[in-house]
């Protein structure tokens, strides 16, 4: 079988599963969190998080909006499929393997189903989209406004989206090295104002959902078989003021157990990133090209920024789930870029039977022992019993 046509066929696995989860989407009860949020719209006003219910909004009068936004959805976790197969064409098998099963990657939102369907899903169409366009060196007039305009969107859709914009400006300031200092220098500025501009705009909304009635008013009509109250899911949270907003964050820093679980789950995930930098050397061609001072200092200021996300909010699961996103295709196109080769000097060895039981047995501890919860209270743990033990137990 070719190298393609292999990896095409092991992806059929998690596309069954996300079809299927698709269709469990939308027998889901409409007045869980992850419904209500998706409803949020501009029906009472302009308000954060509400452009894909206002899109569900604008369809709904000809057609089930449960139904499309199901199937929108459905159709993006697919398209991230598609996306990293072309993304990731060019690096080994194995590294390929291990993040496309990794329990923080495609196979989370199946593992918690409560992640399915959140608004991360347009999020990872996004990045690994601007991935794409860096890695096959888009014409710079082009990239820049279209990296805007669909990052823009994205923070329409869940303000997450501007934390993990510094990813895509890094991998600009790698990928086009070559550009005169005016161009780069250009960009610093456009992504600074981007991320000021964007903080503001995000604190001036927060400010209004202290009037409480807003998200349930744009609810009003959208499915009339249903009846959402100020009660239902995101509300709870959506409209709560900042103080107790950030009240689960505390309960994580101050519970070990929890803390812990979270932050050796971070540390499981990196795996495929960490035998992907081994295999080409990627940190090492980094440091090697970008000799001008100011631009590490840069790159160094917006992944710092990029942590912030941590501080104001609870779902560090999640969290995990987009960094993978970022930090892994990535590294992925900077390998490209940069023109990386596989720097492993004995091949032979490498590929010898007591090699690939050890990679076998690393990807079955690595890919099926373990997953981590989008989100628990202080208190609980994390980490949970991952695809081996859920089939001894169906079993049992």
């Amino acid at each position: 079988m070719k190298r393609t046509d292999k990896r095409s066929f092991l992806l059929i696995i998690p596309a069954v599963l996300i079809i299927y989860g698709g269709l469990r989407l939308y027998r889901d009860p409409i007045d869980t969190y992850t419904w209500t949020e998706l409803l949020i719209n501009y029906a009472a006003g302009f308000m954060r998080r509400g452009l894909i219910g206002k899109i569900g909004y604008w369809v709904s009068p000809y057609i089930s909006v449960k139904f499309f936004l199901s199937a929108l959805i459905t159709v993006g976790y697919l398209l991230h499929l598609i996306l990293y197969a072309r993304l990731a064409r060019n690096i080994e098998f194995y590294e390929w393997l291990l993040f496309a099963f990794s329990p923080t990657a495609f196979l989370f939102p199946i593992y918690d189903f409560s992640a399915f369907g959140r608004k991360d899903v347009f999020l990872i169409f996004i990045f690994l989209f601007v991935f794409q366009l860096i890695q096959r060196r888009t014409a710079w007039k082009i990239l820049l406004p279209l990296m805007l305009i669909l990052y823009q969107t994205g923070i329409l859709i869940h303000e997450y989206a501007l934390f993990y914009f510094p990813f895509a400006v890094v991998l600009i300031l790698i990928c086009y090295r070559d550009r005169s200092e005016q161009e780069k220098v250009l960009l610093a500025f456009l992504a600074g104002f981007f991320i000021l501009v964007n903080l503001y705009w995000i604190y001036a909304l927060s400010k209004r959902y202290y009037n409480l009635d807003l998200i349930p008013a744009s609810w009003v009509g959208l499915i009339p078989a249903y009846n959402l109250t100020p009660q239902s899911g995101a509300f709870g949270w959506l409209g709560v003021p900042l103080k107790e907003g950030l009240q689960p964050v505390f309960d994580k820093l101050s519970y070990p157990q929890t803390f812990f679980s979270y932050l050796f789950a971070l540390l499981l995930s990196l795996f495929p990133l960490l035998l992907l930098n081994a295999r080409y050397q990627i940190s090492a061609a980094v440091r090697h090209s970008l000799t001008t001072r100011w631009i590490n200092v840069l790159i160094l200021l917006l992944f710092l920024f990029t942590t912030a996300i941590f501080i104001f909010s609870s779902d560090w699961g999640r969290l995990i789930y987009l960094y993978g996103f970022n930090l892994f295709p990535g590294l992925v196109v900077v390998k490209d870029c940069l023109g990386c080769t596989d720097q492993t000097q004995n091949e032979k060895a490498l590929r010898s039977e007591y090699a690939l039981l050890g990679a076998g047995l690393l990807f079955l501890l690595f890919s099926g022992t373990w997953f981590v919860k989008q989100y628990v209270d202080g208190g609980n743990i994390a980490l949970q019993q991952g695809l081996i033990f859920q089939i001894l137990d169906w079993i049992r």
